[in-house]
């Protein structure tokens, strides 16, 4: 894409392979949000809005003209600058193969977060309603004793299926909860087990979460759309560093209120 400006950074071919491929080894491992909804596109960068299918009656002020508007929800774009040292980029033409890429992860760590909230929770500055905000169905709280969590999970999946909700079904975890059951016991059987049983898919770690969300993956439900898949950019550099940036549009549409049901913590 030509507004990368990739060209005028001072980076050899081998070296931007290698920073894109530690983009998108941080970003595979982050994206918690992109494993659970149905993605559309990527369209292209120049792709502005998502249409709703609806329409919204407006003023005319023309004698026998009526007027309405078609509705649609534009794509946020999210934008993350990181600083490279030109000494780790240049020791790639060298042969090396140990630089430091940590700004590159820390900065795809930072988008991944913000989609990820985007779906989960919403981005009420863009007009955008993530699923815990719209979901139907009664939330079920995160117990406290990590023992009682693989009954708060199965009441979350009943959920789901008494409202008509087919699978298969999904567990997605916060940060908080899912470090406590990955080390934790229910009388002798792991708890990650245990809820493991009760779901037809994975438990699935999504940084930027907070407790968990019960959800179907039977798809039509979720929509996460993209213009611009997540790209590296060219900012600007000195003598000593280079200033890129990722760069990504998007956003999320829930089709289904009563397809997730929310565990709180």
């Amino acid at each position: 894409m030509d507004n990368l400006h990739r060209p005028l950074a001072p980076i050899s071919a081998a070296a931007w392979e290698d920073i894109e491929e530690e983009g998108r080894r941080t970003l595979r491992r982050y994206l918690g949000a992109r494993r659970v909804v149905d993605l559309v596109g990527p369209e292209g960068y120049d792709h502005s809005s998502v249409n709703l299918g609806h329409i919204q009656s407006i003023k005319s002020g023309f004698d026998g003209v009526a007027m309405a508007q078609r509705a649609v929800l534009p794509l946020v774009e999210f934008k993350v600058p990181f600083t490279l040292n030109r000494g780790e980029i240049d020791n790639v033409a060298r042969g090396a193969q140990d630089s430091d890429w940590q700004p590159v992860k820390d900065a795809a760590l930072k988008l991944a977060t913000a989609e990820n909230l985007m779906v989960f929770e919403g981005l009420k500055s863009a007009g955008i309603e993530g699923m815990r905000p719209l979901s139907s169905n009664k939330p079920v709280p995160m117990p406290e004793d990590d023992d009682d969590i693989p009954e708060a999970v199965a009441r979350a999946v009943d959920t789901l299926r008494e409202v008509g909700v087919q699978g298969p079904y999904a567990l997605i975890l916060g940060d908080d909860v899912f470090t406590r059951i990955t080390g934790g016991s229910d009388e002798g059987y792991p708890v990650m087990k245990h809820i493991r049983s009760l779901l037809d898919r994975d438990v699935i770690w999504c940084p930027g979460l907070t407790g968990g969300i019960a959800l179907t993956l039977r798809g039509g439900d979720f929509q996460l759309h993209l213009g611009l898949d997540t790209a590296i950019g060219y900012d600007s550099h000195s003598a000593d560093e280079v200033v890129l940036y990722l760069l990504e549009t998007a956003a999320f549409k829930l089709q289904t209120t009563e397809a997730l049901v929310s565990l709180p913590s």
